[in-house]
């Protein structure tokens, strides 16, 4: 939301909006529509009018709780870290799947020692390749990845675990980096959890999404049902067991 000089957003789409915005101002609409192009970005109709409603929460929000809560069995995922990934194709991977509450994200790479992205950024992954734990999904980056870390993917399948292997980018040269992701993660548990990840993270061309999996997560909602039925149970048997045998006696 535009205030004078000052500029502010919220989510992690939102802020891209608010580049896109600035860089409009600051070099001219040209300059963001090619910056929004080359990113794929299908918003950029909010460059032209950046105040919009803020989402807010809605009771279809509990998924985030109930997951928290009653996802006993959370996949783990590791994302390789290679030299020359792009920063935003690592953020879809890590930001969607950790905005579930669904799912652990796990960096590996090749080598101890810092891995330096394609626009500057030095990271260490917290595990390497050959020590990795036990992985549900090994998640590969990037468009280009197959080339560009074709040393490090060779590495991950001679001393990598079993772990299925998720090219998130490869087949989806001309979409937005998360829409991907969004997608893989309705796969890996539901509908409702990956519509939730959209919207934490604000993203806002959902109708372009195509989310194919489970309405729900069963285990999430099906959890608190059967605690909450065995309780019932419990009180109904100790209140027959105990209270009215009390009573009668009395």
């Amino acid at each position: 939301m535009p205030d004078g000089n000052i500029v502010s957003s919220a989510g992690l789409t939102s802020g891209i909006d608010a580049t896109l915005y600035v860089i409009s101002k600051q070099i001219g609409e040209p300059a963001a529509e090619k910056v929004a192009k080359e990113m794929n970005y299908p918003s950029y109709d909010f460059v032209q009018h950046p105040q919009m409603k803020p989402f807010t929460a809605g009771l279809n929000d509990i998924v985030y709780v109930l997951n928290n809560a009653f996802q006993w069995s959370k996949k783990k995922n590791g994302v390789l870290l290679y030299d020359g990934a792009d920063e935003l194709m690592l953020s879809s991977a890590f930001d969607t799947y950790g905005a579930s509450g669904t799912t652990t994200t796990l960096t590996i790479s090749s080598k101890r020692e810092p891995v330096i992205t394609q626009h500057g950024l030095n990271l260490i992954a917290r595990y390497q390749i050959t020590d990795a734990p036990k992985l549900d999904k090994m998640i590969f980056v990037g468009q280009d990845v197959k080339t560009r870390a074709a040393g490090d993917i060779r590495n991950w399948n001679e001393n990598g675990g079993k772990a299925n292997k998720l090219f998130l980018h490869s087949d989806a040269p001309d979409r937005f980096a998360m829409e991907p992701a969004f997608e893989d993660l309705a796969k890996q548990e539901d509908i409702w959890t990956a519509k939730f990840a959209a919207k934490r993270l604000e993203y806002r061309a959902t109708k372009q999404l195509e989310l194919d999996g489970a309405p729900f997560s069963y285990e999430a909602f099906g959890i608190p049902i059967g605690v909450g039925l065995l309780s019932l149970i419990v009180l109904y048997w100790a209140d027959k067991r105990f209270v009215r045998r009390k009573i009668v006696s009395v």
